[in-house]
């Protein structure tokens, strides 16, 4: 009866250690020096994540009055991602790069949403197991054969959650990007586009007056 009495006390303190030290570790990762060129007024919300495994602090770049809440990440053989000022990036969103992700200023861009500039894997299976091995034995393989190219996201777009924006895509100034969408090709400007692959399902007009300016004459 004592012994088990004292198993379950030395449980709960163990458990309690456990605890503390799985917090701690949380603290220091969310208050740890992040690696990136950061404005000021930049809010970094409790669930941003930057990861910049080269370390080089001007490849990932966020300009003033932004909000991130998702993920930045540049990969170890390379990368740049550089957004602009007053953008919005949300929860669990991921923007990885390889090759360059530039965001222009006052994009807004919903949660879940996933740009990636590079396939992430070769497309011959036999490279593919070369940097699988190399990934899973805990290091990386350089050269690799994995593709990449620059994605562009000019200035007041907006796109929705859960959209994917794939490799070597412009996203033409003032579009949006219907939810879910998966865009593999260029966006015109002030256009809308949708579905997957994602097609232009409307156009807008930059010069015509919002309700709000039409309800002020």
């Amino acid at each position: 009866m004592s012994s088990n009495h004292s198993e379950t006390t030395l449980n709960r303190w163990l458990a309690r250690v456990a605890r503390r030290l799985d917090w701690a570790r949380i603290q220091v990762e969310r208050h740890a020096p992040r690696c990136a060129t950061i404005d000021s007024t930049v809010i970094l919300h409790p669930t941003a994540q930057i990861e910049n495994i080269l370390r080089k602090p001007e490849a990932i770049v966020v300009g003033a009055h932004t909000h991130i809440r998702g993920q930045l990440l540049t990969f170890w053989n390379g990368g740049k991602i550089t957004i602009g000022r007053w953008c919005y990036i949300g929860e669990s969103t991921r923007i990885w790069s390889q090759s360059s992700i530039s965001i222009g200023d006052y994009v807004l861009i919903a949660h879940l949403v996933d740009i990636h500039d590079t396939n992430s894997h070769p497309i011959d299976w036999r490279e593919r197991r070369l940097d699988t091995e190399a990934i899973l034995s805990g290091g990386y393989r350089a050269p690799t054969q994995t593709v990449s190219a620059p994605v562009t996201i000019e200035d007041d777009a907006w796109i929705g959650f859960k959209a994917t924006v794939m490799k070597g895509v412009r996203i033409g100034r003032g579009a949006i990007v219907s939810a879910a969408s998966v865009v593999t090709k260029d966006v015109e400007p002030w256009t809308v586009v949708g579905g997957n692959p994602a097609r232009v399902i409307g156009e807008l007009n930059p010069e015509e007056e919002t309700l709000e300016q039409q309800s002020s004459k």
